[in-house]
């Protein structure tokens, strides 16, 4: 991300209804996993560090991106223990955390198989992997280019990825559900008419809408760890290292 699209990030990321909603989502899917406290945890490609602060109530927090700029940001909301690194090879010890996160990440890393094996090797036995992606290479758009993305996946492209480089899958499903069939309306329709327009799609909403719409995610979260949502513009999945 570029330092521009990392400050509007850390504008908005503690309250907009897409991350505090992906936010949500994660720690539903983890459930019991965060019961314990003192967990190591990591939060690789951190951003503006707004996830690694809801972290933090869990254990200890160790937050990671390539961006200084981000980790100024990251340090600003007091999370002190910060990594500049890049993809895939990271620089921390094998089995060194009992949970990394990584929230849409993948799409942005050249050899994501590679990186994957590494978030695997950190990760302890028994230890757990979220993971969040944009889903549906149809739903491609400037969006994606303008975020500097690589793919979007599949469910079977991202079960394969997960499962051929060292992880056990325990869930994998989709999210985001209710903005589906606009997004898909919306980037069709421009895509016909030859109008992509120069951002990302997502930005600043009223204050009513953004609370409507943070009322929706969490019913979503809800559904999704009880029965799974039947569609999304975006796929989440936890994985763990097998071992004790």
């Amino acid at each position: 991300m570029q330092p521009e699209q990392i400050a509007e990030m850390y504008a908005v990321e503690a309250n907009h209804w897409w991350f505090s909603g992906k936010r949500l989502l994660m720690r539903r899917l983890l459930g019991e996993r965060l019961v314990r406290r003192g967990l190591r945890i990591l939060d690789v490609g951190c951003g503006a560090g707004a996830n690694a602060v809801e972290l933090a109530a869990y254990g200890e927090v160790v937050a990671c991106d390539r961006s200084l700029d981000a980790l100024g940001f990251v340090r600003s909301r007091g999370i002190l223990r910060t990594v500049a690194a890049s993809a895939p090879q990271l620089p921390f010890r094998d089995g060194a955390f009992d949970i990394v996160t990584a929230y849409d990440i993948l799409e942005h890393i050249d050899d994501d198989a590679a990186f994957v094996r590494d978030l695997a090797r950190v990760l302890a036995p028994g230890g757990a992997l979220a993971i969040h992606v944009p889903a549906w290479p149809s739903l491609w758009s400037r969006h994606d280019e303008v975020l500097e993305h690589k793919r979007r996946y599949t469910r079977r492209s991202l079960k394969t990825l997960l499962e051929s480089n060292g992880l056990r899958l325990e869930s994998l499903g989709w999210a985001s559900c209710a903005i589906f069939l606009p997004a898909v309306a919306v980037r069709w329709t421009r895509r016909m008419i030859g109008r992509e327009g120069d951002g990302a799609d997502l930005g600043v909403v009223p204050a009513p809408i953004n609370r409507v719409l943070r009322g929706v995610y969490r019913a979503e979260a809800e559904i999704a760890v009880r029965c799974g949502l039947p569609f999304g513009v975006s796929l989440a999945a936890i994985a763990t290292r097998p071992g004790r």
